[in-house]
């Protein structure tokens, strides 16, 4: 059996920070709505904002909610 991982590995570092989560104004979030009901693409929107093309589709599943 090998032996077991040391502690130290990348994943443990105290130097590694873990990233921090931002949220999106309200205006953002409409415009990304908008963007898709034109037809843009998810990605195309996400490389606009600097977001990941799932955040894209997760405001857009939510828009319901949002729009109230």
């Amino acid at each position: 059996m090998p032996p077991k991982r040391l502690a130290t590995s990348l994943a443990m570092s105290p130097s590694v920070a873990k990233k921090k989560r931002n949220s999106l104004i309200l205006k953002v979030k409409l415009d990304n709505i908008h963007r898709h009901e034109r037809g843009e693409k998810s990605n195309s929107i996400a490389r606009h904002h600097g977001l990941t093309p799932s955040t894209v589709s997760t405001i857009f599943k939510s828009a319901d909610s949002i729009n109230r």
